[in-house]
Formats: C-alpha cells, sequence, structure tokens
C-alpha cells in the first residue's frame, strides 16, 4: 500500500489541525469562529474556519482528513469494546464468542487500515494498540478455556484417585486409570 506522504491538513500548524479534529469528531465549535454556530460545523465550515487563520484548505482535504479520524475513532472504539472485555473475563466466562469478537474486531481494524492512505503516525500507533488490545482477548479467552479444562481435569483425577484408594484400588492401577482416562495432567 503506497501512503500518501502529507495532505493539506497535515502540514497546517498543530494548533489548527488539533481544532479540525475537535470539530470533526466531536462537533465542536472552536471559540473563535466568526460565524453562525448551528449545529456541528460542516466540511465548509471548517474550510471558512481555517481561512480566518490564514489558512487555505479544500473542501476535498477536510473530507479526506473527515473520513481518516472517522476511521481512526472506529478503530479506538473497537480497541475500547476490547479492553472492556478483556476487564470481564474470568475462567468462567471465557466463551468462544469472546475470541470470536476480538478477531472480527481484528478483521475489522486491519480492513479500515488498508481502506485510507492518509494515516500519520500517531493514528497508526493507535491502531497498534487496537489490534494489540484485540489480540489480547482471543489470547486471555484461549489460556482461561486451557484452565479451565486443566483445573477441572486436576479435580476429577483427585476425586478418581480419592473414590478408587478408598476402595482399595492398588496404586499402579490408580495411576493408569487417571493416566488413560484423564489426560496427562498429573493431579
Amino acid at each position: 500500500m503506497t501512503r500518501r506522504s502529507h495532505s493539506s491538513i497535515d502540514r497546517l500548524p498543530a494548533s489548527v489541525r488539533s481544532s479540525i479534529t475537535r470539530m470533526v469528531v466531536d462537533g465542536a465549535w472552536p471559540a473563535d469562529y466568526p460565524g453562525e454556530k448551528d449545529g456541528s460545523p460542516t466540511y465548509d465550515d471548517i474550510v471558512a474556519w481555517c481561512v480566518t487563520q490564514g489558512r487555505s484548505v479544500s473542501r476535498s482535504a477536510v473530507a479526506r482528513w473527515a473520513k481518516g479520524l472517522r476511521a481512526i475513532e472506529r478503530m479506538k472504539t473497537a480497541g475500547l469494546i476490547a479492553r472492556n472485555t478483556m476487564a470481564g473475563l474470568t475462567a468462567e466466562d471465557a466463551p468462544q464468542t469472546q475470541k470470536a469478537a476480538a478477531e472480527m474486531a481484528t478483521a475489522l481494524l486491519l480492513e479500515l487500515m488498508t481502506s485510507s492512505e492518509t494515516y500519520s503516525a500517531k493514528q497508526l500507533k493507535e491502531v497498534a494498540a487496537a489490534i494489540r488490545d484485540c489480540a489480547a482477548v482471543s489470547i486471555k479467552a484461549d489460556s482461561y478455556a486451557r484452565s479451565s479444562i486443566e483445573e477441572k481435569v486436576r479435580t476429577a483425577a483427585a476425586s478418581t484417585e480419592k473414590q478408587l484408594g478408598d476402595a482399595g484400588v492398588d496404586r499402579k492401577l490408580i495411576q493408569q486409570i487417571i493416566d488413560e482416562h484423564l489426560g496427562v495432567i498429573k493431579p
């Protein structure tokens, strides 16, 4: 994928880019906006405000910038969902659906990354963090599932050993039964 090196908005001062970002993402009007503030700023409002700042940007540049920002916001939301899922994950409630949800979020993030060529280094870092969080959910779900199975096998092995021992069954036979029927995990 070829990345666009810089858009006209990338070349604006950080304070102007920050205001444009707040206008697009949060629908917030800058305090120094000279016109009527009705609803959320439109692309034309953003272009007009840039002119008052002594900067010239096209409506299409604003639209491309906004598209990238919205994609990043969706990615941040996916990362937040992954972190919230991870926070509530326990050995008892780590179903495969959580793992599947994390994998779907990762796929969505990757799809969004390939849909635009205008991501900054900071935005790429945020996407990478969201993908990392989604992968962590998947790994944690697998770990909890394995841990839960291992604990059940250990409990079953201990119970089997106790019951067979109480019944007077030979220790070697008990170990053979546990190994053959409960797997390789030792109590």
